[in-house]
């Protein structure tokens, strides 16, 4: 056992640190330490920021009905729709059995932007839900007319498709595929007029 100890000493005796050695050695160790911590936390922070940010763009395009109906997110600049965008009215009578049934008696104004939004004021006691609908698009392609009228609370998930016609002030919708009846009624029930 003394052979061992000897020995180590010996070998022991050929390196010796120069003076202050010991604290550079420990305070090299130190920075190492702290540089990795301090990579980790850089790490984390950059993934967390790039999740924050993958959810609020997914989140963004969650709802967003201000774009025509079914029109792509990418793709060519959006169309005008000059020959229909104009303001026009429509009044519903009580007289008229769907209209009394869904609440629907009232004036009503439309102005057809010719970006494909549309502005809807409705009665003040509209179904209960406010005095104008928001989120309101339409798109036009020939003489079919498509919009996501009342998605956001009387029809959610639906967009209707009618045909459209436009003879001097008078603005007709035909529906050619509608699973919403409220739609249906405000916007094939009558003529609407145009507003000069």
């Amino acid at each position: 056992m003394s052979d061992v100890k000897h020995a180590l000493e010996r070998a022991g005796e050929r390196f010796q640190l120069a003076p202050g050695g010991l604290d550079r050695l420990l305070d090299r160790r130190s920075r190492r330490q702290r540089n990795r911590r301090i990579g980790a936390v850089v790490v984390a922070l950059v993934i967390g920021i790039a999740g924050i940010g993958g959810t609020v763009i997914a989140l963004r395009g969650l709802g967003d009905q201000t774009r025509p109906a079914t029109t792509p997110s990418i793709g060519p600049a959006p169309q005008l729709y000059l020959q229909i965008a104009g303001t026009y009215t429509l009044t519903l009578s009580k007289d008229d059995p769907r209209v009394q049934e869904l609440g629907l008696a009232g004036r009503y104004t439309m102005r057809l932007l010719p970006d494909g939004v549309m502005l809807l004021s409705v009665p003040e006691d509209f179904g209960g839900e406010g005095p104008s609908p928001s989120g309101i698009s339409f798109r036009l392609s020939g003489n079919q007319f498509t919009t996501n009228a009342f998605v956001n609370f009387t029809c959610p998930g639906s967009v209707g498709a009618y045909r459209w016609e436009l003879d001097r002030d008078r603005l007709t919708f035909a529906p050619l595929e509608e699973r919403c009846e409220v739609r249906q009624v405000l916007f094939s029930s009558e003529p609407w007029r145009a507003r000069p």
